[in-house]
């Protein structure tokens, strides 16, 4: 269950992204905020009982990761996009094969 702890440092996150963004390049503070957000908190919120906090969580993860390129998305999340096609729900699943397309786009390996 997302405890309070994890929210408050989604949001300080989220904070922070949206004070570098309006500062710099956005793709180099983009990477540099990646870096900063606690991915591990966001996605353990998808284990939770309720349907609408997974909707919601996947929609921001979906939106943080467009930038992201298909390398750098495999390369630090290889773990989660397993969990996530294993997820019950099908909007996670949707993420994971959203992430999935940009490697066909791309053509990376």
């Amino acid at each position: 269950d997302p405890t309070p702890e994890v929210i408050s440092g989604l949001r300080g996150s989220f904070e922070d992204l949206s004070k570098q963004l309006r500062a710099g390049p956005f793709l180099e503070v983009f990477e540099t905020t990646l870096s900063n957000i606690p991915f591990s908190a966001l996605f353990s919120l998808l284990a939770a009982p309720d349907n609408k906090l997974i909707v919601v969580v996947a929609e921001v993860t979906g939106q943080l990761l467009k930038p992201v390129t298909w390398s750098m998305v495999h390369q630090t999340f290889e773990e989660y996009i397993v969990q996530g096609l294993d997820h019950p729900h099908p909007v996670v699943k949707c993420l994971v094969l959203s992430q999935f397309l940009k490697c066909e786009h791309s053509g990376d390996p």
